[in-house]
């Protein structure tokens, strides 16, 4: 009965404390002078793995409007006097406490305060990287400043108004051109619409130029055709008189006996006109003269 007292006057002390005794994490108080939009249910974190979450956040207007941020974290977390708790954003904006894990010398017990500060955001490591750039490049636009000299300085000046002439000249080139070239392109579109209606008109004089020069080029092969027709037909009627003898050939080619007479007088003249040429004295010799007897 001792026992059974004993267990119930703790669990109702720590009840009325506010304390869950049966809760698996334990509470923790962070002080920030600011939360950048820290809400409740946000992530606790360790390394990226979630240990808990932000319970309640509580305005403090008598400690300076600072915040009292309460977390819950997983009993077997070891918390302790070397954590230190970071408000932390990522790029899409979600916030989230994150517990750095040092080495502890004392372990904290439930209700406990832990150290708080903020994670450096992405922005704030940019621009902690791009001021000293930044002052660098304006001193030493200070120093080039201050060598360029008063004749230096008219010197650029003057360049730099040769240069805005130059390009205000370019401008009006360009432009002129450009006035230039739509009439050119205007010029080229009337002369294509002209070219296409003349072609339209040309179509049908070419096609009966086409039609007539087929029709000259029939009349040309049917004349030839006609002559070769008229010539065989003239050389089939020769043929046929030159084979039934008609005329003085056509009599020679069918007499056998007019033909070998022919063929005889032709080899006595050519047998007469060797012996000419052999001894033309026997035929040229003065009248009354006989030919001198051969010496023996």
């Amino acid at each position: 009965m001792t026992l059974v007292a004993g267990v119930t006057l703790y669990l109702g002390f720590n009840f009325l404390k506010g304390a869950d005794v049966f809760s698996n994490s334990n509470t923790y108080y962070i002080k920030y002078s600011k939360v950048d939009g820290l809400a409740p249910s946000n992530p606790v974190l360790i390394n990226g793995f979630q240990v808990g979450k932000v319970k309640t956040l509580t305005l403090n207007q008598q400690d300076n409007n600072s915040i009292l941020v309460s977390i819950e974290v997983n009993k077997e977390i070891l918390v302790g006097d070397g954590t230190y708790a970071e408000i932390a954003k990522d790029l899409l904006g979600s916030m989230s406490i994150v517990l750095k894990m040092g080495k502890n010398t004392r372990q904290f017990a439930n209700k406990d305060t832990i150290t708080g500060g903020f994670q450096m955001s992405l922005t704030d490591m940019l621009g902690n990287k791009a001021y000293p750039v930044i002052d660098h490049l304006d001193t030493t636009l200070v120093h080039i400043s201050h060598m360029l000299d008063n004749d230096m300085r008219s010197k650029l000046y003057g360049t730099l108004a040769n240069l805005e002439a130059i390009s205000g000249m370019l401008k009006t080139t360009m432009q002129s051109g450009q006035n230039n070239m739509d009439g050119t392109f205007r010029n080229l579109n009337i002369l294509t619409a002209n070219l296409v209606e003349t072609e339209k008109r040309l179509t049908p004089i070419l096609n009966k130029f086409g039609s007539l020069a087929d029709t000259l080029n029939d009349l040309e092969l049917k004349q030839a055709v006609t002559n070769a027709n008229v010539l065989l037909v003239e050389l089939n009627k020769s043929a046929q008189k030159l084979n039934s003898g008609e005329g003085s050939l056509g009599a020679m080619l069918n007499d056998k006996a007019a033909y070998d007479n022919l063929n005889k007088t032709l080899t006595d003249l050519d047998a007469l006109l060797l012996h000419i040429n052999k001894d033309p004295n026997h035929f040229f010799a003065p009248f009354g003269k006989k030919e001198k007897a051969k010496k023996k």
